[in-house]
C-alpha cells in the first residue's frame, strides 16, 4: 500500500485532497496537516512515506524551505509541490532542493490517484505549463540580438537614448501605431512586457 502525506494550509483544500483518494484501497493518507511544523510534530517515529504533497505558500516554514529537510528524512519519497504559482524560479528552486514534481492547483482532483500511480511507476509529475519552463531552461540560450532585425535593434537603441514614441516615429518616418507594432513584435521575441526589460535584455545579451 502506498503511504502519502499532504501539507496544505487550506482546511477545505486539505479535505478535498483526502477525499480524492479515500476510495482507493491501495493508497493510504497517513498525514494531512496545515503546516510543515505540524507535519514534524505529528509524524510517528520510523514512519516511511512514498509521496509527500507540499503546498509552496505555507504559514511558518514555506514549502520551498521544507523540501531539503523532507528529502533528507525521506530520501526515497516523491516530493510534489502544490501551488497556484506558475513561477519558473520556484520550480527550479524546489527541484534543486529535492522535489520531484510540481503541480498547479488547477489540475482535476479526480486524477490525483492516477498521478500517484504514475509517480510510483517512475513517471514524472509536472503541470504542462511548468514543463515548458523546464524545457526553456535547458535549451541552449541565444543572444537577444540574434532574434531581432536591424530595424528593431535600432528602435530599441532610440528608446535607450530616451526617445519618445513620437520622436521614434519621426526618426523612422512612420506612424506612432507603426512604432507600437514593432514594439509589440520585440516584446514577443524577447518574452518581455515593457521597454525597460527589453533594453535590459539587449544590454545583457541574453
Amino acid at each position: 500500500m502506498l503511504k502519502i502525506a499532504f501539507i496544505e494550509d487550506s482546511p477545505l483544500q486539505l479535505k478535498i485532497l483526502q477525499e480524492s483518494i479515500h476510495f482507493r484501497s491501495d493508497i493510504q493518507c497517513l498525514l494531512a496537516v496545515e503546516s510543515v511544523e505540524n507535519f514534524w510534530e505529528a509524524l510517528p517515529q520510523r514512519t516511511t512515506l512514498d509521496v509527500i504533497f507540499v503546498d509552496i505558500d505555507l504559514p511558518g516554514q514555506s514549502g520551498v524551505e521544507a523540501v531539503p529537510s523532507l528529502r533528507k528524512r525521506f530520501p526515497e519519497a516523491e516530493i510534489v509541490m502544490l501551488t497556484q504559482l506558475e513561477d519558473s524560479k520556484l520550480l527550479l528552486q524546489t527541484f534543486q532542493g529535492g522535489a520531484t514534481g510540481y503541480l498547479l492547483k488547477n489540475f482535476p482532483l479526480a486524477e490525483l490517484p492516477l498521478f500517484i500511480t504514475t509517480l510510483m511507476k517512475g513517471g514524472a509529475l509536472i503541470s504542462p505549463q511548468m514543463a515548458r519552463h523546464l524545457i526553456n531552461y535547458f535549451q541552449p540560450k541565444h543572444a537577444a540580438t540574434d532574434t531581432l532585425t536591424a530595424k528593431e535593434l535600432q528602435l530599441l537603441q532610440l528608446f535607450s537614448d530616451g526617445y519618445s514614441y513620437q520622436e521614434t516615429a519621426g526618426f523612422f518616418n512612420i506612424s506612432i501605431d507603426g512604432v507600437k507594432y514593432h514594439v509589440k513584435k520585440i516584446y514577443s521575441k524577447l518574452n518581455v512586457n515593457n521597454k525597460v526589460d527589453a533594453i535590459r535584455a539587449i544590454k545583457s545579451n541574453i
